[in-house]
């Protein structure tokens, strides 16, 4: 592990505190709120200091959004390892994904604010290829577990069809069950109460959809579904469930 100089430690745990103070203002106030002048009074220093680490709010919000995908991916490696078939596995990831959406909403909305053209036209590319790296770190776990699924006879491709082709199916499941929960249609607009139950279900028809072995026919997913809860993400699923481990 490398050490810190003093200095550099100093700048790091600056850094950090910027981040902290513009994630406030983002959540409170928008996008169009946060400026490097409201960072700079919550902090009670100069605005030239933020802009030594940020040249705009822009920079900002995009460390926010990759501090964000690097929590999530987090989650994510903790569910792959989980000692299952590789169906059960994926199964494990999806449940990461709702995981970090419940219990950091915050961080889902800033993640969907980056997205905004306003904010990624402005920010450098050296920043947007370091969040993309951050996210195909993800990306690349589901495809070692496509990849593994294949290699165990749990899953056949048809010939012109790709691992990366089910990968980016299940990816946008994710993405998109999370992008709901902010958008400007609520899913209880749409009489839908739990959106995350109904990503978890749409994952097991896509599964079935493509053999994925064990079918949702020949295998109890919930009991998979409570494990997964109780071995893998205990802490994380007493928090958001509960008492209850399963919602």
């Amino acid at each position: 592990m490398t050490m810190l100089s003093p200095k550099k430690r100093e700048i790091q745990q600056r850094e950090l505190a910027l981040l902290e103070a513009a994630r406030t203002i983002v959540l409170e106030q928008g996008y169009h709120g946060l400026t490097m002048a409201r960072i700079a009074e919550a902090l009670d220093c100069a605005k030239a200091t933020v802009y030594q680490h940020f040249p705009c709010k822009e920079e900002v919000i995009i460390a926010l959004a990759q501090r964000s995908i690097e929590l999530q991916g987090d989650l994510v490696e903790r569910a792959a390892r989980f000692p299952g078939r590789t169906r059960e596995r994926m199964l494990a990831v999806g449940e990461a994904t709702q995981l970090f959406a419940r219990l950091h909403p915050e961080d889902t909305r800033i993640f969907q604010l980056m997205s905004a053209e306003a904010i990624t036209q402005k920010a450098s590319q050296e920043s947007l290829w370091r969040m993309r790296q951050a996210a195909n770190h993800t990306v690349s776990i589901l495809n070692g577990i496509v990849r593994d699924a294949i290699a165990q006879g749990d899953l056949v491709f048809e010939q012109g069809r790709s691992i990366e082709e089910l990968t980016y199916q299940v990816w946008l499941l994710g993405e998109s069950s999370k992008a709901a929960v902010w958008s400007w249609m609520p899913p209880r607009e749409l009489g839908v109460d739990n959106p995350f139950d109904v990503m978890l279900h749409t994952g097991q028809i896509l599964g079935d959809a493509h053999g994925w072995r064990p079918l949702s026919t020949e295998w109890d997913y919930r009991e998979t579904l409570e494990r997964i809860r109780r071995e893998v993400f205990p802490d994380e699923s007493r928090r958001a469930y509960g008492t209850g481990v399963i919602s």
